[in-house]
């Protein structure tokens, strides 16, 4: 296999032969419309690397949001298997984020994306914590109540 280095100017397009270079690997989608077939892409470019991994661990946040909004949002569910679920998606998608893209993301993506995780985290723990409580208002409600009868 065959390592290449492109780099575009205005006027030109150069392709030089390398060795290997550390870097962010990735599979491109397959096009058809390509006349080069292309397995793996290597980056370099450690701002290109920063912006990448911020765009695809963005996927996986608004998808974490989605869910944790329906959470929040569903006042008659007293259920705490919904916070649980968002609460395993988050350290699912944190794990992800300290496994796979910290030795390339800088420092303080990092710290932005783990600050947003905390804060999804916090509001579920929350949730958690005024279910538990609507659960022993209601029953200690049904006592005082099967009392006077």
């Amino acid at each position: 296999m065959s390592n290449y280095k492109v780099t575009k100017n205005i006027d030109s397009i150069n392709v030089a032969h390398i060795n290997q270079y550390e870097g962010y690997d990735f599979s491109p989608k397959d096009n058809a419309h390509n006349l080069l077939k292309v397995t793996k892409v290597t980056i370099v470019d450690k701002k290109m690397i920063d912006r990448i991994l911020s765009m695809k661990f963005e996927k996986y946040f608004r998808r974490l949001v989605a869910l944790a909004l329906r959470v929040l949002e569903d006042d008659e569910s007293s259920d705490d298997s919904a916070a649980d679920i968002v609460l395993d998606e988050a350290k699912l998608v944190k794990g992800i984020l300290e496994n796979r893209y910290k030795k390339y993301l800088s420092y303080e993506k990092e710290q932005l994306f783990l600050e947003k995780l905390r804060i999804i985290e916090n509001q579920m723990q929350m949730k958690k914590i005024e279910n538990q409580r609507k659960m022993a208002y209601y029953e200690s409600m049904e006592m005082t109540s099967s009392r006077r009868m």
